[in-house]
């Protein structure tokens, strides 16, 4: 072979590989810029739009039997709104005023109501962990009322109350409150609040989604960002059957902190996502107060929950109720944990 036709055949594969290492330099780049925006839009929560919230609400079955033995028309699913944007809650709220509040909205005793125009599609139990925090209470009583009203649900509030003798569980209440719950009524969804959590969107219905909902997703406090990503914490619905499934809280979290990312590794276990609603609905008000002493245990329970949950949990649930009062506005359960 001549050397001029083993000269050209080289420059002819040189000429290849330059145009092969190039491609695949621009193919490389391409997959990293692809991977770039996966890590750094990807979010764990299905985004709900107020277009689709109704599409993803699910209504109590027990209230549609009822509507249909009785013959009285179904409140809506999703109600609509002139103005759906709360005024800002009244932050000296007496005792005389929350007496008049339950005659004027015909709440009955245990914080029961329902409406009477039409049969609501929602069945809910609002379950508040609380001690020693008595303003934060009546400002989120006054507030919660009006508000869960005007959204034509079928609800009840409890007060879970801890005693003195041990620091405080938020979530070992929160498994109290949906245990003493089930005994007086079969709901079918329940809501899982912080006394000094407030909302300002009234399209942000305290029902229950397909998937289980972070409610409190952008607090002022926060200048209404999303802390991280995976927060599941403030407020939370969630469906009794996803509850049990998850077996609760952990009732190990004594003291500030973890509970809610424990619970939030519980829930999504099995692969399912959480969700939460546009921006503009989940909008939050934070009550001014002074912050919790965090626990030590915390991040140890933290790493050591995959192992626990299915002993942590509802069904390890020990406590002792010391007194239940069905007052005016809201159910109180004092309990010893």
């Amino acid at each position: 072979m001549s050397p001029l036709v083993c000269f050209g055949r080289h420059r002819f594969f040189l000429h290849w590989n330059r145009r092969l290492f190039f491609v695949l330099i621009f193919v490389i780049a391409i997959l990293n810029v692809i991977l770039f925006l996966f890590i750094f839009t990807y979010t764990s929560a299905k985004l709900v739009t107020l277009e689709d919230m109704s599409k993803h609400l699910v209504p109590a079955r027990t209230n549609l039997e009822l509507q249909y033995n009785k013959k009285i028309k179904l409140c809506d699913l999703m109600p609509t709104f002139v103005n759906s944007f709360m005024p800002y809650p009244n932050l000296t709220v007496s005792g005389s005023y929350l007496k008049l509040l339950q005659s004027k909205l015909n709440i009955e005793l245990g914080g029961v109501w329902q409406p009477s125009e039409c049969i609501s599609q929602h069945h809910v139990a609002i379950i508040v962990p609380y001690r020693d925090r008595l303003s934060h209470l009546q400002i989120f009583i006054a507030y919660m009322h009006p508000f869960l009203q005007l959204q034509k649900l079928s609800y009840q509030i409890f007060i879970i109350e801890q005693s003195d003798k041990r620091p405080f569980n938020r979530g070992k209440l929160f498994n109290v409150g949906f245990t003493e719950a089930e005994k007086l009524s079969d709901f079918p969804c329940y809501i899982f609040h912080d006394v000094d959590l407030i909302p300002q969107n009234l399209y942000n219905v305290y029902g229950c989604t397909q998937l289980p909902r972070h409610m409190s997703s952008y607090i002022d406090v926060f200048d209404y960002k999303l802390p991280y990503d995976v927060i599941f914490g403030g407020a939370v619905a969630i469906l009794k059957d996803q509850f049990l499934c998850a077996n609760g809280f952990s009732n190990n979290f004594f003291g500030w902190g973890g509970e809610d990312d424990d619970f939030y590794n519980r829930v999504t276990r099995n692969g399912t996502r959480i969700c939460r609603y546009e921006y503009s609905v989940s909008k939050y008000i934070m009550l001014s107060h002074k912050k919790e002493k965090p626990s030590e245990d915390r991040y140890f329970f933290l790493q050591t929950g995959g192992d626990r949950f299915k002993v942590d949990g509802l069904n390890s649930l020990k406590y002792s109720v010391l007194q239940i009062d069905k007052r005016p506005l809201y159910t109180r359960i004092l309990v010893d944990l």
